[in-house]
């Protein structure tokens, strides 16, 4: 098994325990998200700091120069994203799985932006993927 079939297996685990966990404690204890949102974006500040400190005191250098905005804007895309997806899993309007199948389901954008854009050719396959997620986010609404 490839080394990115594990990651990707480990994302799916993690990311899948965490939204379930975010929903049992928000409907068990009645937690406020956006709480529950600062405390996670703490403990993500936390882990990227370990991480920084890890590389840096591996040796590993980083010129930090006019490229540094990528991974900041990133960053707050990510971050604003976890806050909106919370205050999503916490509305009530849609069912929580259909809301996660939508919010989780980032793939489709990003494919659609790399063809629009980028002007990368997607395959059959691809495309095939895209039409189910499409699919099946259509079926879980309905």
């Amino acid at each position: 098994m490839s080394a990115a079939l594990l990651f990707a297996l480990a994302t799916f685990l993690l990311w899948g325990t965490n939204n379930f966990i975010m929903g049992y404690a928000e409907k068990t204890y009645n937690l406020d998200p956006k709480y529950f949102t600062a405390i996670m974006w703490m403990t993500m500040g936390v882990l990227g700091i370990a991480l920084f400190a890890y590389l840096h005191f591996s040796g590993v250098t980083y010129n930090f120069d006019k490229n540094l905005v990528y991974p900041i804007v990133c960053g707050v895309l990510l971050g604003v994203g976890i806050l909106t997806f919370s205050f999503a899993m916490s509305s009530h309007d849609m069912a929580t799985g259909a809301t996660a199948a939508v919010a989780t389901s980032n793939a489709v954008f990003t494919a659609a932006l790399a063809f629009v854009i980028l002007r990368e050719n997607l395959t059959l396959q691809q495309w095939a993927g895209v039409g189910a997620v499409i699919i099946g986010i259509v079926l879980l609404r309905v």
